[in-house]
């Protein structure tokens, strides 16, 4: 008798499957869902782990939807989800009571898995038109941001932001999320040296040319001075000089910035702040509203919340001047939009919006260490690093005043969710259990950095691995 194709497949399937030991009859789809902050990396991991007959020679596939933090703990506390994500931790308050579908068992603090699995910042990201020298990148304090999305600053030259940006002269500027470094010196009346240190992640063989243009007159006249495909590695540049001159540096289609050896005044139009934030329940609000609180709390002066509204201190306008967006990319892509934007989204979702051309910037965001830092995959492992870490539970607690050199100030970590034996079928939370483990151990420490997150340093990676041992269990 000759079996079909089907069936024989079906009977291929049975045998032990991966290296973290899921047993399954055939390829089978976990229903996950939640934080929107994590879903660009999702995005990678799942299709990744789908084809790594390795790690998962069943084919098992992790299907996530970004819904918001809030409605992802929502729908896994119900059940709904196999494997959840949120970028706040929870609260015995969100922890449905009601009995499960399946199990009968009501849900409770101990039985699911809560860990660590992903870092990255929380860029305040900006649209704005008509900023001279063309290239600039503005910078804001603590205090400064705060206002911003408090609306007590609503227009692009108040003085606080005036104040930030006193002048141009940046003989240092790193780019492309920490992946490009420019440093410039003045060598004659009519010369200058400019140095590029660029990393294999920053060129690739897609990338096409690396341009740097020159202007003297804050942006008026732009002269282009070099248009060549690079090269991975350091490029340095004899480039003409004249007192006052701004070079702004483009890759491909992403701005890096402007570097001058001169104090070059800044000018910045008075267009109204359109604030862009978050409409759904949202760990990514939930940190960032935690910043401001912690970094300005006589101007935030609620407790931290998913609801943006319910985090804002006062009544949240209604003259158009603050957008409800639907998660992490309707905030940049709001922001991208509109002249005179402004919201916070993960680096991610920016970093592909100006590798695209867009208009959007990173703002450069001063930490406890006095410095001035866009967000990076670079800045946000320093601020896990020099974070409290529980060692039970990989709760991760930020230092806002107190951060080393180089590590940029709001910064998350996105936790993953998952059941005990108690909640789910068995088959599921093997997939489940493996799916983390993938990503902690394979797929973060590939891609992350590529994609504009930052992997967990090794010693939250040991505490989150002996968390993911309770899954299913």
């Amino acid at each position: 008798m000759k079996l079909s194709k089907k069936f024989v497949v079906g009977l291929a399937a049975t045998a032990i499957v991966g290296s973290f030991g899921i047993t399954a009859a055939s390829a089978a789809t976990i229903v996950a869902g939640g934080a929107t902050f994590p879903l660009n990396l999702m995005e990678s991991c799942r299709a990744s782990f789908a084809g790594d007959s390795t790690a998962n020679s069943a084919g098992h596939k992790v299907d996530y939807t970004g819904v918001g933090s809030g409605t992802g703990k929502a729908n896994f506390f119900k059940n709904d989800y196999t494997f959840g994500m949120s970028d706040s931790v929870w609260k015995t308050s969100e922890i449905t009571t009601a009995v499960a579908t399946t199990g009968g068992a009501s849900r409770t603090a101990t039985n699911f898995v809560f860990l660590p699995l992903i870092s990255g910042a929380i860029n305040v990201a900006y649209n704005l038109e008509g900023v001279k020298p063309a290239g600039t990148v503005l910078q804001m304090s603590s205090a400064t941001v705060a206002k911003i999305f408090a609306a007590q600053i609503k227009t692009w030259n108040d003085p606080a932001i005036l104040a930030d940006n006193p002048v141009a002269a940046q003989p240092k500027l790193l780019g492309l999320n920490g992946q490009t470094k420019f440093t410039l010196a003045k060598k004659s009346a009519t010369k200058a040296t400019l140095t590029a240190t660029l990393t294999s992640k920053a060129v690739t063989s897609k990338t096409k040319n690396l341009i740097i243009t020159s202007s003297t007159d804050g942006g008026t006249t732009v002269k282009k001075i070099y248009n060549k495909k690079p090269k991975a590695g350091k490029i340095t540049l004899s480039v003409p000089y004249a007192a006052g001159t701004v070079y702004s540096i483009t890759l491909d289609k992403a701005l890096i910035g402007s570097v001058s050896v001169d104090a070059t005044s800044v000018t910045i139009p008075a267009t109204p702040i359109t604030v862009y934030k978050r409409k759904d329940t949202s760990g990514t609000t939930n940190n960032f509203a935690n910043y401001l609180n912690k970094v300005a709390p006589t101007i935030w002066t609620k407790e931290t919340n998913d609801a943006f509204d319910t985090a804002f201190p006062g009544t949240v306008p209604t003259d158009g001047s603050f957008v409800a967006a639907q998660g992490n990319d309707g905030v940049a892509n709001g922001v991208m939009g509109k002249n005179g934007g402004i919201g916070y989204a993960e680096t991610s979702f920016v970093n592909e919006r100006q590798t695209a051309g867009k208009s959007i910037q990173s703002a450069k965001i001063k930490n406890g260490a006095g410095e001035y830092l866009a967000g990076s995959s670079a800045g946000a492992k320093l601020a896990v690093g020099a974070a409290t870490v529980s060692d039970t539970t990989g709760i991760v607690t930020f230092k806002y005043d107190n951060m080393v050199s180089g590590a940029y100030p709001i910064t998350a970590v996105s936790y993953g969710m998952a059941n005990t034996a108690a909640f789910g079928t068995a088959a599921n939370n093997a997939i489940a259990k493996s799916y983390v483990l993938y990503v902690l151990d394979t797929c973060a420490p590939a891609v992350a950095e590529i994609k504009g997150y930052a992997a967990l340093p090794d010693s939250l990676v040991a505490i989150a691995k002996t968390l993911a041992a309770k899954i299913g269990a």
